[in-house]
């Protein structure tokens, strides 16, 4: 990203108010399954919540990196502290066409890295059981803690001081 390896033809940045529009074409261009595995329920039509979710994004409490193809989103990932100067929790969503080739590993550790810089030490993820790249992706990262209920598993990550 941003002309390195592995990806150098993509854009890696901080997410901004004009790319509403892109992120929300890209997810509504996701496969139903592929809102299912990221929302851990069925979701038609995703719109109105990641409006909501991308006016939160104040690189305090809530952060956002999209990664480009052009003018495209092609995949994004946020963390939302889940209270007052607490733990974050992170979301990482790939377009279907760029699934499967370590784009989502790659966006995980950059906001990971963007997270700690805005004073987290704690990540959560939570996945569904049933999503195994994803669960891949959480246990390639090194959890301090894992917890498996029912269908969801939680994963706890520390960041480096």
């Amino acid at each position: 990203m941003n002309g390195r390896e592995p990806f150098p033809e993509l854009e890696l940045r901080p997410v901004r108010a004009a790319d509403c529009e892109a992120v929300v074409a890209m997810f509504q261009s996701l496969s139903p399954r592929s809102l299912y595995l990221r929302f851990l329920t069925l979701m038609p039509d995703p719109t109105s919540l990641v409006v909501r979710h991308l006016a939160l994004v104040d690189e305090h409490d809530h952060g956002a990196l999209v990664v480009l193809d052009g003018d495209e989103v092609v995949a994004i990932s946020q963390w939302d502290r889940t209270g007052h100067d607490g733990p974050a929790e992170i979301a990482t969503t790939v377009a279907d066409a760029w699934q499967h080739h370590g784009l989502g590993r790659a966006l995980a550790r950059a906001v990971a890295g963007d997270a700690h810089r805005h004073g987290v030490e704690e990540l959560t993820a939570r996945v569904l059981s049933e999503n195994r790249a994803a669960q891949g992706l959480a246990v390639g990262q090194r959890p301090v803690a894992t917890e498996f209920d029912g269908t969801e598993t939680s994963f706890t990550f520390e960041l480096a001081s």
